[in-house]
């Protein structure tokens, strides 16, 4: 995204500055942005506003995404605990 985001900047043909003064955002999280220092969901969608463009998530994907990453933590800690009681250390109830 932060290769679009320079894109679409020059070819309106505006500086950083003026950008954040559309997006309402200082013009270092443009400069972070552009070189992709920023992952900040709200500011991504501020700056494509400053721009003219609305900034569409897909739900479905963020959902699913999000659903591997907590089977990968559960799958973790379910290691962690096989490894824990193959030691013999036993766990608080």
């Amino acid at each position: 995204m932060a290769t679009l985001l320079k894109e679409l900047r020059l070819e309106r043909g505006i500086s950083q500055r003026q950008l954040a003064d559309h997006a309402g955002v200082n013009a270092s999280v443009v400069h972070r942005a552009e070189r992709g220092e920023d992952a900040k969901l709200s500011t991504w969608g501020k700056l494509f506003v400053g721009l003219g463009y609305r900034l569409l998530i897909d739900a479905t994907e963020l959902a699913e995404e999000a659903g591997d990453l907590l089977a990968e933590e559960r799958d973790r800690r379910l290691e962690r605990r096989s490894v824990g009681l193959c030691a013999g250390k036993r766990r608080p109830y």
